[in-house]
C-alpha cells in the first residue's frame, strides 16, 4: 500500500488562545460602545423631545442610524468574545459563580440593547417612508427610551458579577469587587428611575458613573487577559 504523503494531511487551524480572543474582543466592544454613545449623545433628541423633533431627527439622520446599527453588530461580536474569554479564565471556583451571574447580566445587555437598536432602525425606516403618524412615532420613541433605561439593571448585574469574579480569580485588583458592586448598584437605581427619565428628569444620569466604571472595567480586564495574568 502506498504511503500517504504528509502534505496531504490537512493542517489543523490554530486559533488564538481564548484569553487573547477575549482581550481583543473586549477592546473592540469598548471602542464601539464609546463611538456609539458619542454619536448618540451629540445629535439624538432628548427623552422628552417633541414628536416633531424626533421625526426631524430620523428624517435627517438615516445614514447615522445605519452606521450605529453596524457598529452595534461589530460590538456585539467583540462582547461575545470578551465574555467567552473571561469565562474560560474564571471557570474555576470561587470565581465561577459570580462569572456566571455576570454572563446572565451580559446576555440581558445584548437582549435589551438589541431591542433598542431594532426600535431605532424601525423609527428610521418608518419616518423614511414619509408622512409618519405622530402617534406611532411617539409610541416607538417612548419604547426606545424605556428599553434604554431598563438596560441599566442588566448592565449592573453584569458589572457586579464580572468584577467580583475577576477579583476573586486574580485577574484584576481586589478593590474592583467593591467598585463594581457600587457601580452596579448605581446602574440598578438608574434603571428603576426610568419612568422619571421618560419625563425628562435627569435622575437617570446617576447611572452614568456606573456606565463609565463598566467601560473602564472591560478595558482593564481585556488588558489583563492579553497579559495572561
Amino acid at each position: 500500500m502506498a504511503s500517504v504523503e504528509s502534505s496531504s494531511v490537512p493542517t489543523a487551524v490554530r486559533l488564538a488562545p481564548p484569553r487573547v480572543i477575549g482581550g481583543v474582543g473586549g477592546f473592540v466592544f469598548v471602542t464601539t460602545v464609546v463611538v456609539q454613545n458619542v454619536i448618540r449623545g451629540s445629535i439624538a433628541p432628548k427623552n422628552d423631545a417633541a414628536v416633531s423633533k424626533v421625526v426631524e431627527f430620523y428624517a435627517d439622520h438615516r445614514s447615522t442610524t445605519l452606521v450605529l446599527a453596524a457598529l452595534f453588530v461589530v460590538g456585539a461580536v467583540g462582547g461575545a468574545a470578551f465574555n467567552a474569554g473571561l469565562l474560560s479564565r474564571l471557570a474555576a471556583a470561587p470565581s465561577r459563580a459570580p462569572a456566571l451571574a455576570g454572563t446572565i447580566g451580559f446576555i440581558g445587555v445584548f437582549a435589551l440593547f438589541s431591542s433598542v437598536v431594532a426600535t431605532d432602525v424601525a423609527l428610521s425606516g418608518y419616518v423614511h417612508l414619509g408622512s409618519p403618524n405622530t402617534d406611532v412615532v411617539s409610541a416607538l420613541w417612548m419604547l426606545h427610551n424605556s428599553l434604554f433605561g431598563i438596560l441599566g439593571i442588566a448592565l449592573g448585574i453584569a458589572l457586579a458579577g464580572f468584577s467580583a469574579a475577576a477579583a476573586a480569580g486574580g485577574l484584576v485588583a481586589a478593590p474592583w469587587k467593591q467598585a463594581g458592586g457600587v457601580a452596579g448598584l448605581l446602574l440598578a437605581v438608574s434603571a428603576a428611575t426610568t419612568p422619571l427619565a421618560l419625563d425628562g428628569s435627569p435622575v437617570m444620569f446617576v447611572g452614568l458613573v456606573g456606565f463609565l466604571v463598566w467601560l473602564v472595567f472591560v478595558a482593564t480586564t481585556s488588558r489583563a487577559l492579553l497579559g495572561n495574568r
